[in-house]
């Protein structure tokens, strides 16, 4: 079974993403609402608290502002940990390097960035298609992307979401990915297509979760997973094309 895991700041009535999630999924799973619409924990705490409740073999983290695009996107986390068992987190976007000195997961630029996902901009005026790569092969990273994640339940018993070190919004899932790696792999999937109705942002409170996350890991950054290196020179690395979709993909969301 799977069990979707969501830090929630909407009512408890607003079941928008529940149903996108149960509908798309394909296969037996649970919906752990973790209620922070008063914003007195951060995702770190929500998250622990989601897998204490979670009763299912592979945990999903994912925004509550994620859609899923495609129906048995489950049924497809199911089968890559089942084939794999050195497998032990699954994201949609992902990197191959993670520098030191400037801790933005995608700065390393092509080729050493993995998967797409779908932006909204503008308040839901345009939609983006950001494209890391156009693989269509599964790829090994050390960081994913936090607005979704899967990490196998059997991990947690040796690994957690660090909240008294990250007490907001931020690194919690370059951290997870630390824990993980040590042990098992961390990969990117690109036949899970989502829709994401935010963009991240890098504000005084991501800055300061940097610093934390660099002394907590001074001794393993940089963190690579591949014998080449990114371009020394940040002007010459291509982080991702992005295609504009003109409004169109919003008719596509599964309700």
């Amino acid at each position: 079974m799977i069990s979707v895991i969501v830090c929630s700041r909407q009512a408890p009535e607003w079941d928008f993403h529940q149903r996108n999630v149960q509908k798309t999924v394909g296969c037996d799973n649970e919906y752990i609402r973790i209620d922070n619409r008063k914003g007195e924990m951060g995702i770190c705490a929500a998250y622990n608290m989601g897998v204490q409740k979670a009763a299912g073999e592979i945990l999903v983290f994912v925004h509550e502002d994620v859609f899923f695009m495609e129906e048995g996107w489950g049924k497809n986390l199911e089968s890559k940990f089942l084939q794999d068992s050195s497998t032990g987190l699954i994201g949609v976007a992902g990197t191959q390097y993670l520098f030191k000195d400037d801790l933005r997961w995608h700065i390393a630029g092509q080729p050493f960035l993995k998967g797409r996902v779908i932006h909204q901009l503008d308040r839901g005026e345009r939609f983006i298609l950001v494209v890391f790569s156009w693989d269509k092969n599964d790829s090994e990273v050390v960081a994913v992307d936090g607005l979704f994640f899967a990490i196998r339940k059997e991990l947690f018993s040796r690994a957690s979401f660090d909240e008294k070190t990250f007490r907001g919004f931020h690194f919690y899932d370059l951290d997870i990915c630390m824990q993980v790696r040590k042990t098992h792999k961390c990969i990117v999937t690109w036949d899970i297509m989502l829709q994401h109705f935010s963009a991240g942002k890098n504000d005084p409170a991501w800055h300061e979760a940097a610093k934390l996350f660099a002394q907590k890991y001074e001794k393993e950054l940089p963190a690579s997973c591949v014998s080449s290196v990114p371009d020394p020179s940040p002007d010459k690395r291509q982080s991702a094309s992005n295609y504009d979709l003109k409004g169109k993909v919003q008719q596509n969301v599964i309700v």
